[in-house]
């Protein structure tokens, strides 16, 4: 077996270089709107409004698409650290075996254990391909081209890229394992803004309740009616169709597969799609999200300067936590940060805190350490997926915005 995975570490730096340059872009913009000439008049200044007039909309144009671009580095980087993991540990595991088959030839166990192998380490090259092929398109995208019509490695089509779903629903969409927080997969729609919401309803009874009473399963027709809310106000929308690339409840399945099945946000995603357009999915606001799954009103929290919150701002989330309600925490807008965290059963580890991501809250301590999740779910590359604590000056360094409701109110 050969391994091809590339320097994630170079793939990363390139996103951070991108992220400057959009900021420097950003700088420059604020400081031509400053200089907006109205103390004085002429010809000079006619020119100078015409000019810029042209100019800004160019500027925030390329700082989108320089971020955009970053974005899909930032990614692509995880990915390849991923792959490249679990296809190191799939080679260890084949060489182990191939020891064992070459001392006993009729060891049959050794014999499955590097045919399975062997399968993992392709499920990463597949990864890897799915990966590189999406992230290819992205960038074009980004540049003002038309991304392909589709990944060039794709057999059995399980990796469409298409604005349209794509895969029927079935009613086992919705059985108790759906309602598993530590289950759900964020797939290849960068809508972790609209994820972590879903992820946390589902971190609460009463969240889990709530949706039950607003994704129901229509027999007759065969699909969900999902209600949303556009200015407070309900909104049924029919979902027979989610993306196969889209949310998934992940399982016991090889990765290449997906998951074992979509899961409850993937529903979400395909109502969201259909009442506001595909694009909708693609990056959005955390606090609109909220209010657009919950037609609650959300609270955001921010600094202004991208700092990190406060003291103050993290206990007065504390009780929001506390009384039931639903927080999502924003991560830094460029670089990847790697901090210490703790595990449940009391073990630290390292973990990368990505840019320009939602986390779900899931309780915060009276010290101000909080505990979440990433929405990318199990065996992610960034974090291994599950519920973990990031200490208090952590928090307070990197993450610099929250949203937050509460349903029960």
């Amino acid at each position: 077996m050969v391994n091809g995975f590339g320097d994630p570490n170079a793939v990363s730096a390139a996103a951070s270089e991108l992220q400057r340059a959009s900021a420097v872009i950003d700088d420059a913009h604020s400081l031509v709107k400053s200089a907006q000439p109205h103390a004085w008049r002429g010809e000079a200044a006619e020119a100078f409004t015409a000019s810029a007039a042209k100019t800004l909309p160019r500027a925030v144009e390329l700082s989108n698409s320089l971020r955009s671009a970053s974005d899909t580095f930032s990614r692509y980087a995880v990915t390849q650290r991923d792959a490249q993991a679990k296809y190191e540990n799939a080679q260890a595991d084949f060489d182990r075996a191939a020891d064992a088959v070459r001392s006993n030839p009729l060891d049959v166990s050794a014999v499955f254990s590097a045919a399975q192998a062997r399968m993992s380490a392709f499920a990463a090259i597949g990864q890897l391909q799915q990966a590189a092929q999406t992230a290819a398109s992205e960038l074009r995208a980004a540049s003002g081209e038309e991304a392909d019509s589709g990944p060039w490695w794709d057999p059995f089509g399980w990796f469409t890229d298409e604005e349209e779903p794509d895969e029927r629903v079935s009613e086992d969409i919705m059985d108790e394992d759906a309602f598993d927080p530590d289950a759900v997969a964020q797939g290849n729609i960068g809508d972790c803004f609209m994820l972590s919401t879903v992820v946390s309803l589902l971190e609460t009874e009463e969240g889990q309740e709530f949706i039950r009473e607003h994704v129901r399963w229509d027999e007759d027709e065969g699909g969900y009616w999902v209600t949303l809310y556009r200015n407070g106000e309900p909104v049924d929308v029919f979902v027979d169709k989610v993306y196969s690339k889209g949310a998934r409840q992940d399982g016991d399945g090889w990765w290449i597969f997906g998951g074992d099945k979509p899961s409850i946000a993937a529903i979400y995603e395909a109502a969201i799609a259909q009442e506001l357009g595909y694009d909708y999915l693609e990056g959005g606001v955390a606090a609109n999200a909220m209010e657009l799954i919950t037609g609650e009103p959300a609270e955001v929290i921010e600094n202004t300067r991208h700092g990190g919150l406060s003291s103050g701002d993290i206990e007065q989330l504390r009780e929001v936590v506390d009384d039931g309600g639903q927080v999502v925490l924003s991560s830094p807008r460029n670089g990847t940060r790697e901090v210490t965290v703790t595990a449940p059963d009391g073990s630290t580890r390292e973990v990368e805190i990505v840019s320009k991501h939602a986390y779900v809250v899931t309780r915060i301590e009276p010290d101000g350490s909080v505990w979440m999740r990433n929405p990318w779910g199990p065996d992610n590359g960034a974090d291994g997926g599950g519920e973990f604590r990031v200490e208090a000056d952590d928090v307070r360094r990197y993450f610099w915005r929250s949203s937050s409701t509460n349903i029960t109110e």
